[in-house]
């Protein structure tokens, strides 16, 4: 009796254990094969090829007039064949000094026969029996012009070196020196000798 109660108010007490229990139903499942599909390829379609198209170019005829004169034209500087270059020569132009030397000798020698030629014994100088040698240093440029005179040994009488000096001044310019005392200015020494007869 206790036991019917407790199952009664259980029943009662719990509202679920009323439901029905539904029976889970049998669902069919048909499972149909299919031919495997293969994946489709992608085809490419080949895009067309255009042309670029080139300017078309007329072509003008000149008028030719008959009257018209020619002008040579001078050729473009690109065109124009290129000067030719100078080449040093190799062997440089040097002289010895030995050379060198015996041309400033025989142009010495020259020198003082061309200032001879105007030489006037000054008549002080000869009343009293003045005699010497007067050495002058002369620089003489390429074409023989004397750029400056020194008296480089006295004859110890100035009338004699005064006049040494006009000599000089008369006989300038001189002649060329040898080649190779050109290109630059030079030193020669020139004697000029005052003696009496």
């Amino acid at each position: 009796m206790i036991s019917m109660v407790i199952h009664i108010i259980l029943i009662i007490g719990f509202p679920q254990f009323n439901k029905t229990v539904s029976v889970p139903q049998v669902m069919s499942v048909t499972i149909e094969s299919s031919p495997i599909q293969k994946p489709v390829e992608k085809v490419e379609t080949p895009q067309p090829i255009v042309k670029k198209s080139e300017p078309i170019q007329k072509k003008v005829t000149p008028i030719i007039d008959k009257n018209a004169t020619i002008v040579a034209q001078p050729l473009p500087k690109e065109l124009a064949p290129p000067a030719p270059a100078e080449v040093p020569s190799k062997i440089p132009n040097v002289v010895p000094q030995e050379q060198i030397n015996t041309h400033l000798d025989s142009y010495s020698n020259l020198l003082a026969n061309a200032i001879a030629q105007y030489k006037q014994y000054p008549k002080i100088a000869q009343m009293r029996g003045w005699q010497g040698m007067v050495i002058v240093d002369l620089e003489i440029d390429s074409k023989g012009s004397v750029m400056s005179v020194k008296i480089k040994k006295s004859s110890t009488y100035e009338v004699l070196d005064n006049e040494a000096l006009e000599m000089i001044k008369k006989a300038s310019p001189f002649p060329s020196p040898p080649q190779s005392l050109r290109g630059k200015n030079f030193n020669v020494l020139v004697p000029i000798s005052f003696k009496l007869e």
